[in-house]
């Protein structure tokens, strides 16, 4: 059975094939070369003391995990007897070697990527016991077969046995990591400059190293039978390993050991000691082993080290983001309290100053210039109010509406009332998405989003430009959404509905921009704008689970990026029962012929209680007042019952709105309730829930929609 990870050759197509001949191309000269090197090493014996081409082929079934063994193995064999024509055709002996080095390599690789994978880089320490484990059983199974054909050829077993396994043994050691480490991507190199002084660097560590190793090597033994002077050669590889990682580090003993094994086999004398040429060969092989498995040791070690200190810096510099998220979510949390608030006491004194306006526009003793400025300050009135609910929504006190709609509908709802706030210089574009994009949200807040964005675009281009509209679909994905800051909920990655609205104007200064979606911030000049335009986007993205970043600036002109998830098809039945009873209610005229009703009025501000009760008493009402709660149920205890309860949800004293009608209502069952705020409350989170027209009045409403929720309530109609 063929391993899924190894391709048949005939799946091979295109450009796969052209990568395979590509590899098997560079791999045959690299055998080659070091083919030729083992058979000069070879002159010392029968048997090469290091034998390169186990470890070349070793490396090469460990990196071609692409291409069908069998074809590494033909071109080793191929370009093997190339390398040596002498002995064409090999004899059965010689075949019987090559069978066995091949079953060698393919047991050590075998092993290695069941234990280790595909992707062993030797740059952890736990890459070093398995490469010499792996190394040590396919040359042991090497060795076995080589001793049973030199058995076969009339010689002893043992002969042939351990001088197979130790150049077998070291050929592995120390050519398979050398030829990975250059295969694959150097990640463990430490480079503090440019790339020319690095390449000088590892020049002049070369040159070191090979000068170094001719003068120890080619000198006599002058300190006795142990002498100290080829461990000197640790230094250098302390130094490959500290600057250049495993590939410099590897390539440092590749020339300590081609270099020793020339002079040594050349000079017939060694520093290392010994009496016989195989002597000397034996203690210069353990040397080799020595170095490199010191070299890959401080190489595997400052790797990891190297890698623990990215990883700590990436957490560090995570942390600081997480931080600085944190702390920009927290302050524009702490703005939104205080808008929220500022918003409701300004409610409170809009609800005061227009029921008042509708009190004195009721007079007929006006005249026409009075009337006017009732009309002008009636609309102040509303624009104040206005104010106020932008406020309420950066606060995320405005209860959204939300339900099924197509973003590109809204957009192209609003083109000619966007085309009309354009002056002449600027030119409105708009490209809505070739496909619908549904979403759940709440259509008059994603109407201002759109609103908010373009006529900050257009106030970027004084002097006239391009402005553009566009939607699409943007999957967001993990890394993508890590950096958007947007408060205390992260942004998840997945497909995203997203509004984009790109001007030509002067660009947002890097200064600003940390700044931009503070309420009250403005590059404006005084007077000209609130503050609060891209704080609302902010808020809205927020309350949508969505998003609002600055895609691009630059003095050419700025895009922002405003999106929302995309909606499910489940999403469509999403719709909360209060909000479709309010949607359906049908809008009725007072008859104001209440003579008859008793209403308790429950108000902490005095004017808008004295207002509000003149409107009701002029209606034909009995208005009992109370300043809070514990007053509410003071007048109860003192002139009650009464047929119908209004009363602010929020109040001093400790007893709010909920918790005076739940008092009343203990004693008198039927009593009508209806509810004032300042604030949008949590419709659904109150029993009853609150519908807006129904049992509940917002701050500021008119008389005549006070009215008719109070007479809706007393007829039986309302909730």
């Amino acid at each position: 059975m063929t391993h899924p990870s190894r391709p048949r050759p005939w799946l091979l197509r295109g450009p796969e094939v052209r990568r395979a001949a590509a590899d098997l191309l560079w791999f045959a000269v690299a055998y080659g070369a070091l083919y030729f090197v083992a058979l000069h090493i070879s002159r010392s014996g029968p048997i090469a003391p290091l034998w390169p081409p186990a470890g070349a082929l070793f490396a090469g079934l460990l990196l071609f995990r692409h291409i069908p063994r069998w074809v590494v193995l033909t071109v080793a064999f191929t370009v093997g007897r190339l390398a040596s024509p002498s002995a064409f055709p090999p004899s059965w002996l010689t075949l019987g070697y090559i069978a066995a080095s091949y079953v060698e390599c393919l047991i050590a690789a075998e092993i290695v990527t069941r234990w280790r994978g595909a992707d062993m880089r030797f740059t952890r320490l736990s890459d070093l016991p398995t490469l010499v484990i792996a190394s040590a059983i396919g040359v042991s199974v090497n060795s076995v077969l080589s001793g049973f054909l030199a058995d076969a050829a009339g010689r002893h077993f043992w002969s042939d046995f351990m001088p197979t396994w130790i150049g077998g043994f070291l050929g592995m050691l120390v050519i398979t990591p050398l030829i990975v480490a250059w295969s694959r991507p150097a990640h463990d190199a430490y480079v503090p400059g440019s790339r020319v002084a690095f390449v000088a660097e590892a020049a002049a560590l070369a040159g070191l190293v090979s000068v170094q190793t001719l003068l120890i090597f080619n000198g006599t033994q002058i300190f006795g039978t142990i002498d100290l002077r080829p461990y000197t050669l640790v230094l250098p590889l302390l130094w490959a390993a500290l600057r250049f990682g495993v590939r410099g580090t590897m390539t440092v003993v590749g020339i300590i050991t081609v270099l020793a094994f020339v002079v040594v086999i050349d000079t017939q004398r060694s520093v290392l000691g010994g009496t016989t040429q195989d002597e000397r060969l034996l203690s210069l092989q353990w040397y080799v082993g020595f170095i490199t498995i010191t070299g890959l040791t401080l190489a595997a070690a400052l790797a990891e080290r190297r890698e623990a200190s990215t990883a700590q810096a990436r957490m560090a510099e995570s942390l600081v983001a997480s931080e600085r998220r944190l702390q920009q979510s927290q302050k524009m949390e702490a703005v939104g309290q205080l808008a929220g608030g500022i918003a409701h006491d300004f409610n409170n004194i809009l609800s005061a100053m227009s029921l008042q306006v509708y009190e004195i526009s009721r007079s007929n003793t006006l005249d026409t210039d009075a009337r006017q400025v009732v009309r002008d300050l009636d609309d102040a009135v509303q624009r104040a109010s206005t104010f106020t609910r932008r406020l309420l929504l950066f606060g995320r006190r405005q209860t959204k509406e939300e339900r099924r709609v197509d973003l590109d509908d809204i957009g192209t709802g609003l083109a000619r009332l966007l085309a009309r706030l354009m002056p002449s210089a600027i030119s409105l574009s708009i490209k809505p998405s070739l496909a619908p994009l549904w979403i759940m949200a709440d259509p008059s807040m994603i109407e201002q989003v759109v609103m908010n964005l373009v006529i900050n675009a257009r106030d970027a281009m004084p002097e006239g430009g391009q402005l553009t509209v566009s939607t699409r679909v943007v999957p967001l994905d993990d890394a993508t959404a890590a950096t958007i800051i947007m408060g205390q909920g992260d942004v998840r990655p997945g497909p995203y509905a997203v509004l984009q609205v790109s001007d030509t104007g002067h660009g947002i200064r890097p200064e600003n921009l940390p700044r931009l979606f503070e309420p009250f911030f403005t590059t404006k000049e005084a007077g000209a704008g609130t503050g609060l335009g891209l704080s609302t986007v902010f808020s809205v993205a927020q309350e949508h689970h969505g998003y609002v970043r600055v895609l691009e600036t630059s003095p050419a002109g700025t895009t922002f990026e405003f999106g929302v998830p995309l909606a499910d098809a489940t999403d469509a039945l999403a719709i909360p029962l209060a909000r479709l009873s309010e949607s359906t209610a049908t809008p009725r005229l007072p008859s104001m012929r209440l003579p008859s009703a008793r209403v308790l009025l429950v108000e902490d501000r005095d004017d808008v209680r004295r207002t509000i009760q003149r409107i009701l008493e002029r209606a034909g009402m009995h208005v009992a007042c109370a300043a809070d709660g514990a007053a509410g149920v003071g007048q109860w205890e003192e002139a009650g019952p009464f047929d119908l309860l209004l009363t602010d949800l929020v109040m001093p004293g400790g007893m709010g709105g909920m918790q005076l009608s739940q008092e009343l209502r203990a004693r008198a069952p039927d009593l009508k309730v209806v509810y004032m705020s300042a604030y949008d409350p949590d419709f659904e989170r109150y029993d009853p829930p609150l519908v807006a027209g129904v049992n509940y009045i917002p701050k500021p409403s008119s008389a005549t929609q006070i009215l008719q929720v109070v007479e809706a309530q007393l007829e039986g109609t309302g909730r």
